[in-house]
């Protein structure tokens, strides 16, 4: 019985403190608010595409040997600035060498032949000037002179290849640039055509993009387009140099060549997007002020026939400059509210 009278004074406790608290304050709608308004109108606005693309250096060269063998020395290391001449790599030349001697000793030989077989030739000479040779002898003798120099000419010519083999084995730079990729280590076995290094001309990089058949005629020469490198949270104006006529096997894709100067930041390889201009299309456009923002949610007061506020949720696109692209929500022609002289709600009565 306690228990029960206990719990309805509790009860009568709780609802005399409730009754006490005051109601919140409802803001009363239809309130005149002074408004700065703005009629939508639609505009033309660029159309884009945008395409992936991939960082390049202006120009790369493969460095390569045409000669097989072990690698002996190494004198440059990935990122080193070389000149054209500078030595890069060596291989083992020991076979080469070996067979060098063998052409010198042959050069050797065949120099003393042509040496023995010019003296047999002069001495024949006078013996057929006094008529105690016959003249097939003294032919005989001549041929053999002019057998020895061919043989004086073919070792020299063994030595010339020789020295060619030498030069293949020496590798020097091509070309001057910057050591981008080295492909190998001392020990390693060289292999003809195999790549050893990537020597890159970095002071400028090739933006290469690639556009889809329905896009690729939108475009040419000359165009200025927008490249982005995220990595670098950079954007460059630059114009498109070439477009290559055929399209990639695989992705059925053309690609599309531009170049930016490099201060040293851009590295080949870096992932890019280019904005490219396509023509042009009819949108909705409204200022940016005008648009309010509820969580995730976008939208405008518009200002209907008899001047009431009312709130219209939009989708939102592109930002250009000051004015925001509406893709949906708005058709044109609407009077939209852009600002007011205190905070607007729907119902409330706008006034110019």
């Amino acid at each position: 019985m306690k228990k029960t009278i206990y719990a309805v004074l509790l009860v009568a406790i709780f609802s005399l403190t409730g009754c006490s608290e005051k109601a919140p304050e409802v803001r009363p709608v239809g309130q005149e608010i002074q408004c700065k308004v703005a009629v939508v109108t639609t505009s033309e606005l660029p159309s884009v595409v945008t395409a992936t693309a991939s960082v390049e250096p202006e120009v790369r060269v493969t460095v390569s040997t045409r000669m097989m063998g072990w690698v002996k020395d190494i004198h440059v290391t990935e990122g080193d600035v070389v000149a054209k001449g500078d030595a890069l790599i060596a291989i083992d030349d020991s076979d080469v060498q070996a067979k060098k001697a063998q052409v010198e000793a042959g050069i050797s030989e065949a120099t003393a032949m042509v040496n023995n077989a010019q003296k047999m030739a002069d001495r024949f000479e006078k013996l057929y000037a006094e008529k105690s040779v016959s003249r097939a002898q003294y032919d005989d003798v001549l041929t053999g002179l002019e057998r020895a120099k061919a043989g004086l000419s073919k070792a020299k010519a063994a030595r010339q290849e020789i020295k060619v083999h030498l030069g293949y084995l020496a590798i020097k730079a091509p070309a001057s640039g910057t050591i981008t990729r080295c492909m190998v280590d001392v020990g390693d076995m060289a292999n003809p055509g195999h790549p050893l290094f990537y020597i890159d001309q970095i002071d400028k990089m090739k933006i290469v993009a690639r556009l889809g058949e329905k896009d690729v005629n939108s475009v040419k020469a000359g165009d200025i387009v927008t490249a982005t490198i995220s990595s670098l949270d950079a954007s460059y104006k630059i114009e498109v140099a070439k477009i290559i006529p055929t399209a990639n096997p695989g992705s059925r894709t053309y690609d599309v060549e531009m170049y930016i100067d490099n201060n040293g930041t851009v590295l080949p390889g870096m992932f890019a997007k280019v904005a490219f201009p396509v023509g042009s299309r009819s949108c909705v456009v409204i200022p940016e002020e005008a648009v309010i923002t509820r969580g995730q949610l976008r939208g405008v007061f518009i200002v209907d026939a008899d001047g009431i506020a009312q709130l219209r949720w939009v989708r939102i696109g592109d930002i250009h400059g000051d004015n925001i692209e509406v893709i949906s929500g708005l058709s044109g022609n609407e009077t939209i509210v852009l600002s007011s002289a205190k905070t607007l709600a729907e119902g409330d009565k706008v006034v110019k």
